[in-house]
This record gives C-alpha cells, structure tokens and sequence, in this order.
C-alpha cells in the first residue's frame, strides 16, 4: 500500500501550488498503475484459475489412462483364458468324435452280426449252443447288447452336441472379448490424445502466468517509485504549508508516552503485519505501512486518541480513509472503510467513532481495516502502541 504520510493537510496552499500540481500528476500516474495492477493480478487469478482446472482435468485423464490399462491387461489375461478354452473345447471335441466313431465301428459289427443272427429261425438259434440253457444266455446277452448298444450311441450323441455347443459359445465370447478389447484400445488412444492436449494447454498457461507475474513485478517497482515521489512531494507541501499556517488546538495528549498502551482502533485478527511481505506467488516484496486487521463488515472504527480529522478521501489499495493527527507530530490512517462518521477539521476524542470496517479498494472483497501509525512521514509499527 501507499504510505499516505500526512497528505494531509490543506492542499490548497498558495505556496505550494506548482508542487500539488507535480502530486497530481503523480497521483494520476500512480492510479493508472494500479489500475493495470489489477487488470494484470486479475488475469494472472483467471490463469491460475484455468491452470488448476486444467491441471486437476489432467489428473483425472492419467488417472483414467491408468484405469484402462488395467483394463486391457484384465482383458488380455481374460484372452488367453478364453483361447485356451476354445483349445480345450476343440480338443474335447476332436476326442469325443474319435471315441465316437470308434464306438460306432464296433457297434455297427455287432448290429452286423445281430441281423444275421436274427434272419436265422429263433429255435435254430436257440439250439446253436451245447446246450439249451446256452441258447438262452446267448439270446438274453444279444438283447441285451442291443439295448446298450442304443444307449451308448445316444449318450455319445449328446455329449458330442454338448462340445459342439460349448465350443460355439467359446468362439462367440472370444469374438465378443475381441470386440471389447478393441473398443478399450480405443478408449485408451482417446485418452492418450486428450492428455497430450491437456499437456499443451497447461505448458501454454504456465507461459502466459509466467509473463503476468513479470508484467506484476514491473508494476510494483513502477508503483514504489511513485510512491516514494510522491512521498517526496508530500514533504514538501507539508514543511511549506506549516511554515505559513497554524495548526488547530488539540487536547492536551502524551502520545509518545502511551506506546505499547494506546487501545485498538478495532479487535481483531492481524492478517498482515507491518514491515516487508512477500508474496508466496510472485515471490516480490512489497512493505506494509502498516497492519491489516480481520474485522466483520460494519464493525465500528474508533479513533485510537484524540486528534483532528486532516484528510477524507478515496485512494486505489487504500479505498475510503481517514488521516487524524495527533499530539506531539503523531498520525494514523484507516482505511477501507464501509462508511465513516467524521468531517475533515473535525476534533476527535478518544475512542471516537471514526466509521465502519469494509473492503472499499481491495479486489478480493476481504473485510479489513489497513491501520498505520506515523511519527511525521515515518511508518511506524503498530503493534508496538497498541496495547496487547
């Protein structure tokens, strides 16, 4: 943030004049800085955006190249356990219709020899043996052959269309599998390609952060700059505006006396410290006049000692700010303000209601009061005067 020092103090002065039109200037350098501060910072949060998208979709593409791969080597492990049953299927059928065929060879003997048989007359066959009792087994075991003889080939037909049907199915699940394994090939190429276009997007967004980070970094060392000449400016207005005017009475006040005891202008968490910050994306330093204070929107602002209300206004970085002076050439400023309560000139005790904790001038619409203490145009820390 600008080090807003005691800009104080009516910028009208006479003397002065040729110097605010040099702060003027600068001040309108400074907020077309900004200005392109945050075009750039809000492009640079739209790349990151996009580049975490970008990068949590690349993610979920390897994750899901690495899913079918496995998949494929699933597929080829069900492939050869398919292959090596359609083998076997074959191989069973293969035996089945050899042991058939010799089956049927010799079953077709004995039919040969069982019609012979039986064109001879039954006494004739009967009495062919030793005897009766002879014949008699004899009949009985033809007929009996017969009938197993019908069984055994029945049997052997049914299993024969058993394999026959199995091997059928076993080539319909191989060429089904075949199928399915072209389609995950597929799938894979997709993803492959996919991946590689999310490759490229992401390299294209790392060059394009790359470059809104260095244009960032340029324009903090441009803002600096300003600031410091503005700074410089500042100085000279005040030392010329006090040498020719007198300053308003305040109330008797020992300010350098409270350090470490003056009350907070509003409680809170400290968000940012006084002093050099760097910033964990950019990795640029920047310094903080002050200290940044986490408060809820509309959360009063008092005045941490009695002073007079100097300056009024609407800064970028700073949003709407107060500038009190105090006793013994002290000064501090909130800022961004929801609203404030007190007019330039106005005498303030302490504790006084200043105005409302906001986000006015930030991007991230964070509600916070910027608070610095300054001896003069030096920043002072504040936690060394506020009391614990």
């Amino acid at each position: 943030m600008i080090g807003l020092v005691t800009i104080l103090l009516m910028l009208g002065a006479a003397s002065a004049e040729t110097l605010q039109e040099k702060l003027d200037r600068e001040k309108a350098a400074m907020d077309s800085l900004n200005a392109t501060l945050e075009r750039n910072q809000a492009v640079l949060s739209q790349t990151e955006l996009k580049k975490l998208s970008t990068g949590n979709q690349l993610d979920r593409l390897q994750q899901q190249g690495a899913q079918t791969k496995r998949e494929l080597r699933g597929l080829a492990a069900m492939e050869r356990s398919l292959e090596s049953r359609v083998s076997q299927t074959r191989k069973a059928l293969t035996t089945a219709e050899r042991y058939l065929k010799s089956h049927q060879s010799g079953i077709a003997d004995r039919l040969r020899t069982s019609y012979k048989l039986a064109r001879q007359n039954p006494l004739a066959l009967l009495f062919s043996g030793g005897s009766l009792s002879e014949g008699v087994r004899r009949l009985t075991y033809l007929s009996k052959a017969q009938q197993q003889d019908r069984v055994d080939m029945a049997t052997l037909a049914t299993a024969r269309e058993r394999v026959r049907k199995n091997l059928r199915i076993g080539q319909v699940q191989h060429a089904h599998h075949q199928t399915l394994v072209r389609v995950t090939q597929k799938k894979e190429q997709d993803l492959q390609s996919s991946v590689s276009e999310y490759n490229t997007r992401l390299r294209r967004l790392r060059r394009e952060e790359t470059l809104l980070k260095s244009a960032i970094r340029e324009n903090f060392e441009e803002l600096a700059e300003s600031q410091n000449r503005i700074a410089e400016i500042i100085k000279e207005i005040e030392r010329q505006r006090l040498a020719g005017r007198r300053l308003a009475e305040l109330p008797d006040f020992d300010f350098t006396g409270k350090k470490g005891a003056l009350p907070w202008p509003v409680r809170g968490t400290i968000l940012t410290a006084f002093g050099r910050v760097r910033d964990p994306d950019l990795g640029t330093w920047t310094m903080n006049r002050g200290v940044t204070i986490s408060a809820e929107t509309g959360t009063d602002v008092q005045a941490i000692a009695p002073g007079e209300v100097m300056l009024i206004d609407w800064w970028r970085g700073y949003g709407q700010l107060v500038l009190l002076r105090h006793p013994q050439g002290y000064y501090t400023l909130y800022a961004h303000l929801e609203s404030r309560s007190v007019e330039v000139g106005e005498i303030l005790a302490e504790g006084a209601l200043i105005g409302t904790v906001g986000s006015t001038g930030r991007l991230d619409d964070v509600s916070q009061l910027h608070f610095e203490v300054m001896k003069e145009e030096q920043a002072l820390d504040p936690n060394a005067w506020l009391n614990p």
